[in-house]
């Protein structure tokens, strides 16, 4: 398997208003470590974990990670938008 590469952009920037700007699987990752570990272990952030990885791999399209993660957002009721 290839060495990940985290700085893959994603397909357009997604905003999460007052929190943070998601443009590269890098910042994508970054949020997830933020996120509470009861919440990580919820099977929609770790679908969007095994998405992340593999985008940073080569094994699947950054926008495979970016729908998976802005739908773990919608069911957390949490606000995010494209720029």
């Amino acid at each position: 398997m290839s060495r990940p590469n985290w700085s893959r952009a994603l397909p357009r920037p997604l905003v999460i208003p007052k929190v943070m700007t998601l443009r590269t699987l890098a910042d994508v990752r970054e949020l997830m470590r933020h996120l509470p570990e009861d919440r990580r272990a919820r099977s929609n952030w770790r679908y969007v974990a095994q998405q992340l990885a593999e985008a940073a791999v080569g094994a699947a399209s950054p926008a495979d990670a970016a729908i998976s993660l802005r739908l773990a957002l919608m069911l957390e009721n949490v606000e995010c938008r494209p720029t």
